[in-house]
């Protein structure tokens, strides 16, 4: 089942006249079209006063070539500097030469710039020129509110002042040489002094519709479409989703970066644990001679504790004073025990390594105990520090 189309066109910036499945015309404003256009698809005709048509002689055989130099051999028929017109070529040369539409920058994107405020998405804008009926042999003419429209060729035509019509169609004519019409089928009441050479009007409707002329004529593969690179719909979403793709990339990067800081905190964090047990493990096996078999090395001392805490009050004190100063000594592997000593209540502690710094933070952590008195004595000998820690229980 073939697409709807709804064709309209530019009257003013908010004035817009549209045609749509129904073949019923309409005015309003851009707000309006899209609130009537349904699903249809959009095709805007653009004036064939501000949508030049050419024809260029091809310098290759690649298209990149041809959007290279098509501005710099229309350089000379062009009024307006070419770096402020758009240009927009056919899909295949004709005899040699590539039809071109011409049209200034500005105009067209105020137009889709317009739309877009509305809500409006042309799939496509074609020169009005080439949504007239062609046939070969025969000229298209459309009169209308002053302006002619005439088609002369598969992708040739022009639209200008009725004013201008004679002058324009009768040079036209004469360029056209061997290729001169038999026929100029008209729409519209042609004015007692069109005549060109011996060519005689033939009327097709003198009242017609305008926008349901280019809709009867319209054939999507054969029309030259203006939204093409800079205009072209897959330019337009690339200058949407650009932003967004950037940010999108800046929170993938985000993602990644936090996700290998989490792997390598992770990493470190394990080994730190790996280091912390294996301390606490030492200090068992310190404080619990012959032992052989260390799964939770804290749950088996306090354990351990726990069967001694039924002995005489002395092994009681000098376990209670290696647990509560062990724990604090295992978050600092920079600080090793090298040996231990406990007498008439008083337990010592022989460390080697760390830091002034270092032992000050150990000391305020060994004070943090509840109940618990901590004396500790620092030495420095060849670079190497040496700490004796001295706890013992405040009297209560």
């Amino acid at each position: 089942m073939p697409v709807p189309l709804t064709f309209f066109r530019f009257h003013a910036p908010d004035q817009v006249e549209w045609l749509g499945p129904d073949g019923v015309a309409q005015r309003g404003s851009p707000d309006d079209l899209a609130a009537r256009s349904g699903g249809a698809r959009l095709v805007l005709v653009a004036p064939g006063e501000l949508a030049t048509l050419h024809r260029v002689a091809l310098p290759g055989r690649k298209r990149a070539q041809w959007v290279q130099a098509v501005p710099y051999a229309l350089e000379d028929q062009l009024v307006e500097d070419i770096e402020h017109l758009h240009f927009s070529l056919g899909s295949l040369p004709e005899e040699g030469r590539l039809p071109v539409a011409v049209i200034q920058r500005t105009v067209l994107r105020a137009w889709l710039d317009r739309c877009a405020e509305a809500g409006v998405a042309p799939a496509v804008v074609v020169p009005d020129p080439l949504l007239l009926p062609w046939e070969e042999g025969d000229w298209s003419l459309l009169l209308e509110a002053g302006r002619a429209v005439v088609r002369t060729g598969r992708w040739e035509g022009f639209a200008a002042e009725l004013d201008l019509l004679d002058l324009l169609l009768s040079q036209a004519f004469a360029e056209a040489g061997e290729a001169r019409p038999q026929r100029l089928r008209v729409w519209g009441d042609p004015p007692p002094t069109l005549a060109v050479a011996d060519l005689i009007p033939w009327v097709e409707d003198r009242s017609p519709e305008p926008l349901a002329v280019f809709a009867a004529a319209y054939r999507p593969g054969a029309a030259l479409d203006l939204l093409q690179g800079s205009f072209s719909r897959r330019a337009h979403w690339g200058r949407w989703v650009r932003p967004w793709r950037m940010a999108a990339g800046l929170a993938g990067l985000w993602l990644l970066a936090q996700g290998i800081a989490q792997i390598h905190e992770r990493f470190w964090l394990e080994r730190e644990v790996i280091a912390l047990r294996t301390e606490m493990a030492r200090l068992y096996q310190d404080a619990v001679p012959g032992a052989t078999r260390i799964v939770n090395p804290r749950a088996q001392l306090e354990a351990h504790l726990r069967e001694l805490r039924s002995g005489d009050a002395r092994t009681e004190t000098f376990l209670e004073l290696l647990y509560r100063g062990g724990q604090p000594l295992t978050q600092f592997p920079d600080v090793t025990l090298r040996a231990l000593n406990y007498r008439d209540g008083r337990l010592s502690l022989d460390l080697h390594g760390g830091s002034p710094a270092v032992l000050d933070q150990l000391q305020q952590q060994l004070n943090q105990q509840p109940g618990l008195r901590t004396e500790m004595r620092t030495t420095q000998r060849e670079g190497q520090v040496e700490s004796q820690v001295t706890l013992t229980w405040e009297a209560s």
